[in-house]
């Protein structure tokens, strides 16, 4: 049946009508000078006329017909054959691999089918690819890296639509290893789906042997020198009894070993070691079993874990008193930009009413803390002036409790704290490396730069930076660094402090920076006014200062850390985890400094992930709340397989590369941990669609019985009755041949 239809929706009637009308005044205004015309002239010209009208109306109302045109097709089948690593090994009497079995029985069904059906190709692994016909199956092989039934089913989804498809055929030993839950995406299908088990169950096999590490638990971060646990899970076949030795090792060198007494009891056994790294960096952690002679299959023996041993960001709490200079230049020019520093910094405003600032998310701290929970949460404390009417005993003691535990403390100078702010004989007073003195012993007012001891030339504090300061031997190396405005007056150095700087305008050389151990903690007393001279008059003049490298190296002594600040600019990468299953997401952070080692805020940072072959793939990393230069970013890679990300950042000018950082995609033989056929999720993927599940060796009766009933599809057909270009072309050649022609008739 054919009908006709406007596209701008009026109705046929009406374009017929306004035509009509057009006529019917065209030949009204010009009958006239029409009937001073010969009548072949006249006839000429009033058809040119008219074809222009037509034309017109419509590339205007666009009237398109409609008709219904019925079409015999075949139905659409897709096969999807697993040519996955675990589909290469024999498992049955014959010697065929479970992948020339599959593969040689879908040649002989292609035969059958490619007459009866309309068919779709497609072999997979951990990435599906499609086939060009029957011929192309003789090239593959079975050496995919992983298996993603779910890539599959949603390939061959897109073959053909779900009302044309007869349904799809899964040849597979069933072995899903990669992201996604293949149950889940069939449902949604709406379309049969046939599965054709390849493969043996290799534990009912009385004769089979094997040995496999099913696991290995290593956590992600490990903080160097603290101990770690490391577990290996252990699962064997046919071998109950027999005494294994189980090893672990640190990229490739045996650092552990364990003895195991296998058992025949379903599910694994765990092997756990207390390991103590001591390098930084990325290291591979396995755990490995030597293989036993009776073994088949050797390849799942172990498996590997990637780490990174490094240290944990620094926490500090900053107590101080009042909004003076230096609680300025410690937050905003050190604390701030330190990547490596989690701080909180409580400033008094009124009596007990403080301003927070800080760059830990989550912390509710708006007081100074009176439990042990709260104060057990950092690693350094930096007592400003604050009077210690401010600080109970009690929460003394608590401060103190963390100190002796491990984390570090220092007191600076001012006017309400060491002597002068009463500490002298409260708990926290007594255990700093000076005596402080009553509250009546005052301020030093002259000018001076600190004079470092031998002790103090060789410390950590001053790593780097010594060449600033005049020293017992003679004035500073370094010439420019402006004297602090003075100190707080401390009486001397306990006997078991370490004094490292001293005031030389006092007599007796008076301690201005001096420490001491306490239990597992460390305590010191800085006793100068103010270290924000060091920050700002260098910078003004384009000179190098130590203020960064000076209090950085000073908290990280106080907690223990070792190594210098870093003072150029640097970045630094690591992945939220060593290997990941194919279709997993990778998450990639970075810490970035600027030339002068702060935290490099504004950074445009990207990452780059390659492979031996492929096309790189590149991602952007954003900066993430927190300490500041930290970024983050993620991406999904499409291929399974040995992988390095080398993260990019431009800071100003400079263009900084980070080490590669090596990932694996889908573990080395991941397709060799599972290697019995997986009926049962085959056999769910088939009732949950509307399938069958058939063993290959009876699924030439599945074949038999697919409907190949041909199917009438009735489709509609549109037609345009218009073509914009070519109208408006003609219509402008019939003006044009109009108005050539009226000239040559002598008509205006």
């Amino acid at each position: 049946m054919v009908s006709f239809a406007l596209e701008q929706g009026s109705s046929v009637a009406t374009m017929l009508t306004v035509a009509a009308v057009a006529i019917l005044l065209t030949a009204t205004f010009y009958f006239r000078a029409f009937r001073a015309l010969k009548a072949r002239q006249w006839q000429v010209l009033f058809g040119l006329r008219v074809v222009a009208i037509l034309l017109i109306v419509l590339l205007l109302f666009r009237p398109v017909m409609s008709y219904q045109n019925e079409l015999i097709e075949k139905p659409a089948l897709v096969v999807m054959l697993d040519r996955s690593a675990s589909m290469g090994i024999t498992d049955d009497s014959s010697g065929v691999s479970r992948f020339d079995q599959a593969r040689g029985k879908l040649e002989q069904w292609c035969k059958k089918l490619k007459n009866q059906f309309r068919l779709s190709l497609i072999a997979f692994a951990e990435q599906p690819e499609v086939l060009k016909g029957p011929e192309n199956l003789r090239g593959l092989s079975a050496n995919g890296k992983a298996t993603s039934l779910v890539r599959a089913v949603q390939t061959a989804a897109q073959q053909y639509a779900p009302a044309e498809m007869l349904g799809m055929i899964l040849m597979s030993d069933g072995i899903h290893n990669a992201a996604g839950n293949p149950l889940d995406v069939a449902r949604k299908l709406h379309v049969p789906i046939h599965t054709v088990g390849v493969g043996a169950s290799l534990r009912n096999n009385p004769s089979y042997r094997d040995i496999q590490v099913t696991g290995i638990d290593c956590p992600n971060r490990l903080m160097v020198n603290n101990l770690a646990r490391i577990t290996g899970s252990i699962d064997a076949t046919g071998l109950g009894g027999r005494v294994i030795q189980v090893q672990l090792e640190e990229d490739g060198k045996q650092v552990g070993q364990k003895e195991l007494t296998l058992d025949d009891k379903e599910g694994s056994q765990q092997v756990t070691f207390d390991y103590r790294p001591t390098a930084k960096g990325r290291h591979t952690y396995t755990v490995r079993v030597p293989p036993d002679p009776e073994e088949k299959i050797v390849e799942n023996n172990l498996r590997s874990a990637v780490a990174t041993v490094a240290e944990a960001g620094i926490h500090v709490l900053y107590l101080e008193g009042t909004l003076r200079a230096e609680y300025g230049a410690l937050v905003d020019r050190f604390l701030a930009k330190d990547p490596d520093v989690e701080f909180c910094a409580l400033v008094q405003t009124r009596p007990n009413v403080f301003l927070k600032r800080s760059n830990m998310p989550g912390l509710k701290l708006t007081a100074i803390p009176n439990d042990q929970a709260t104060i057990d949460q950092f690693d350094v404390f930096i007592f400003g002036d604050l009077d210690s009417s401010y600080l109970r005993p009690k929460q003394q003691e608590m401060f103190i409790k963390r100190i002796r535990a491990g984390a570090g403390a220092i007191m600076l100078g001012g006017y309400h704290t060491l002597g002068p702010g009463g500490y002298g004989e409260t708990p926290l007073g007594q255990v700093l490396p000076v005596e402080l003195g009553k509250r009546d012993v005052g301020q030093s007012t002259d000018p001076f730069l600190p004079r470092l001891t031998p002790e103090g030339a060789r410390h950590q504090i001053f790593t780097n930076i010594a060449n600033f300061f005049p020293t017992q031997q003679g004035g500073a190396k370094t010439a420019g660094l402006p004297p602090l405005d003075g100190c707080t007056r401390v009486e001397a150095a306990r006997p078991s402090a370490t004094l490292l700087a001293v005031n030389p305008t006092e007599s007796g050389f008076m301690p201005v920076l001096a420490v001491q151990p306490l239990d597992h903690g460390r305590t010191a007393v800085f006793t100068g006014d103010t270290t924000r001279k060091w920050q700002q008059g260098p910078r003004a003049l384009g000179q190098d200062s130590p203020f960064l490298q000076f209090w950085g190296q000073t908290v990280r002594w106080l907690a223990g850390r070792s190594g210098p600040v870093e003072t150029g600019a640097s970045i630094t990468a690591n992945t939220d985890k060593p290997s990941y299953e194919p279709g997993d997401t990778i998450r990639v952070s970075a810490i970035v400094r600027d030339k002068e080692g702060q935290a490099a805020n504004d950074a445009k940072v990207t990452a780059t992930l390659r492979r031996t072959a492929g096309r790189p793939e590149e991602f952007v990393l954003s900066a993430v709340p927190g300490p500041g230069g930290h970024y983050s970013g993620q991406i999904e890679p499409r291929m399974a397989g040995g992988a390095e990300i080398v993260v990019t950042a431009r800071v100003g000018e400079t263009t900084l590369n980070s080490q590669p950082l090596p990932v694996e995609i889908g573990r080395p033989n991941l397709e060799f941990e599972r290697l019995d056929l997986d009926e049962k999720l085959l056999g769910q993927i088939a009732a949950e669609t509307g399938g069958r599940y058939l063993p290959i060796s009876a699924a030439d009766y599945l074949i038999d019985q697919l409907d190949r009933t041909q199917r009438k599809k009735t489709l509609l057909v549109e037609r345009r009755l218009y073509w914009p270009p070519g109208f408006w072309a003609l219509f402008v050649a019939v003006l044009t041949t109009e108005w050539l022609l009226r000239r040559r008739y002598q008509l205006r």
